[in-house]
């Protein structure tokens, strides 16, 4: 298995940069498996969440749970996958940026709807971990095919 990071621009404190890859990669895996838990402690109270469309801005860890938990519930194969090609860390350590590609998707009433995407993320460490703080989405290509 590659190391997290491998093939993503790190700037600045690189370990620090790998240790938010491999967050970014279990926040993926979260998603895949709806573990609420995994996502949670990813996220920082008051993490804010810019969609992608027209949704309405998230405000806080649980409203964006809350969010995930609707979605999951409301959709079948669900599936969502930020994909990183740059981090990079402040001088101080204490706060970084994510850029990268956003995929998205779900099937919902003989439907698949398609979400392809640019994203970035700013990181806080909190003194233990990297924490998501917030995350603005821009919507690049929706597509749409009966199943």
């Amino acid at each position: 298995m590659a190391r997290p990071g491998a093939d993503i621009q790190l700037v600045g404190d690189k370990q620090a940069a790998r240790e938010i890859a491999a967050r970014r990669e279990g926040f993926n895996s979260a998603l895949t498996i709806r573990d609420m838990e995994a996502i949670a402690a990813l996220l920082h109270e008051d993490v804010v969440l810019v969609p992608g469309d027209e949704a309405p801005l998230i405000q806080g860890r649980q409203a964006q749970l809350d969010a995930w938990q609707q979605i999951f519930d409301g959709m079948d194969q669900v599936t969502y996958k930020r994909s990183p090609a740059r981090i990079d860390v402040s001088e101080d350590g204490q706060l970084a940026s994510e850029q990268g590609r956003w995929t998205g998707g779900w099937t919902q009433d003989g439907f698949k709807i398609g979400y392809v995407g640019r994203y970035f993320a700013k990181w806080r460490f909190d003194g233990l971990n990297w924490l998501i703080e917030a995350e603005t989405f821009v919507t690049m290509k929706r597509t749409g095919q009966q199943v």
